[in-house]
């Protein structure tokens, strides 16, 4: 009878790895979930001598340099959902699939999946030995969809999931980039005014004997300064972004940055209200394709950017293994948005809260792009007036000194 090693998750989020001798793969599946575990690896013991002669996808990255973007990600997830909702096989659904692409390197990727379920993979375990960098919860959702019998909801599930958080990150980005570029021509403006505009002047200005004002003088020493030593500044400045990123590596400076981005006025909450969205759609999903809660926060935990929401759901999910309730462990927590913690409570008592976490995640998000349109309505009149305000100080000060030198000559 052939053995399987296992790596599984209990009820309570704790992990579990050993091995079962069963007749099949699937058996060995099912023998899993009677104890309670959700698998998240399965392998048997003569997988490692059969590799050599499956399919090998190791050289298939899902990134844009190979082809495949998240958009794509997102675009095949539903094909596939489509697909076999309309009774097709999963290789069927990969081969039809992989013939929608218009780029080679997608197709390939798809073709390859396709031929190691021909192989007799499991799709899960496809996607598993091909190293791509899906979301962590994909292939653990696919395995326990494929376990279920469910795999065609399961991928219209992630299909949504994907796209949700694909629409928050292009709004994120689309409304960024006015201000960025509002700052870049800010600085830029001002290092010409002071580089190159100004040190003309000051030829001007060296040849009377006109007192000038202080603030002229001010300004011609600050070109003066820049012209001369524009190597220095740069250096500095590219010395304190680097020693910034070294210090954001660390796990003190990570947290502490962290910790400031979700406390700080500046940030209007925003990137409270995304991450908490986030996760709360993930464990909405995971939780309505049947992983237990302590499960759920577990494989979430990956979805979340910010090291204290990590720290803070590691937490709730060991409230929750040591018997609490959802909403009670996410309030201890002290960090997530009350009103998520409300809908989670009201969730648990009809046995709704899958629905209701997915529920509460729309509302963070409708919630981040309010955030999100209010930080920018501040901040590009911020920046046009600031560029206004800097340049109309240099010209003044340069205007002030060319009178001085006018009242100088009459």
């Amino acid at each position: 009878m052939p053995t399987f090693n296992y790596e599984a998750v209990d009820v309570h989020g704790a992990a579990h790895a050993g091995e079962i001798q069963c007749d099949t793969r699937v058996a060995a599946l099912e023998s899993l979930q009677v104890r309670g575990l959700t698998p998240l690896s399965l392998a048997s013991g003569t997988d490692a001598g059969a590799m050599p002669v499956l399919p090998r996808l190791h050289s298939m990255k899902l990134t844009r340099s190979s082809g495949v973007s998240a958009a794509q990600l997102v675009s095949i997830t539903q094909s596939l959902a489509a697909l076999l909702q309309a009774g097709l096989t999963i290789e069927r659904a990969l081969s039809i699939t992989a013939n929608l692409q218009e780029r080679a390197q997608a197709h390939s990727i798809l073709a390859e999946l396709g031929k190691a379920v021909r192989w007799g993979r499991s799709f899960a375990d496809a996607l598993s030995e091909s190293t791509l960098p899906l979301p962590p919860y994909y292939i653990g959702l696919i395995r326990a969809g494929e376990a279920g019998g469910s795999l065609a909801q399961t991928l219209a599930r992630l299909a949504e999931l994907l796209r949700r958080q694909r629409e928050v990150r292009e709004r994120i980005r689309s409304a960024l980039i006015y201000p960025a570029l509002l700052a870049v021509v800010v600085v830029v403006t001002i290092v010409l005014l002071v580089t190159f505009v100004l040190p003309r002047f000051q030829t001007l200005f060296a040849e009377s004997d006109a007192p000038l004002p202080w603030s002229t003088r001010a300004v011609l020493a600050v070109g003066a300064f820049v012209s001369s030593y524009w190597w220095l500044l740069a250096s500095a400045v590219i010395g304190m972004a680097c020693g910034f990123i070294a210090y954001v590596r660390t796990a003190r400076g990570r947290r502490r940055v962290d910790a400031w981005l979700l406390r700080s006025r500046l940030t209007f909450g925003l990137p409270l209200a995304v991450e908490s969205a986030r996760l709360l759609r993930t464990l909405g999903t995971l939780l309505a394709n049947g992983v237990p809660i302590g499960s759920a926060m577990r494989i979430a935990r990956a979805s979340l950017g910010n090291s204290v929401l990590q720290e803070a759901l590691d937490d709730a999910a060991r409230r929750v293994k040591a018997g609490a309730s959802t909403s009670a462990a996410l309030q201890a927590a002290a960090v997530f948005p009350a009103h998520a913690i409300q809908l989670a409570r009201v969730g648990e008592e009809p046995g709704r809260l899958e629905a209701l976490l997915v529920e509460a995640a729309a509302i963070l998000e409708s919630e981040s792009s309010s955030k999100l349109e209010r930080l920018l309505a501040l901040a590009v009149p911020a920046l046009t007036m600031l560029m206004g305000l800097l340049i109309a100080a240099l010209i003044g000060s340069v205007l002030v000194g060319l009178l001085s030198v006018n009242d100088l000559a009459l």
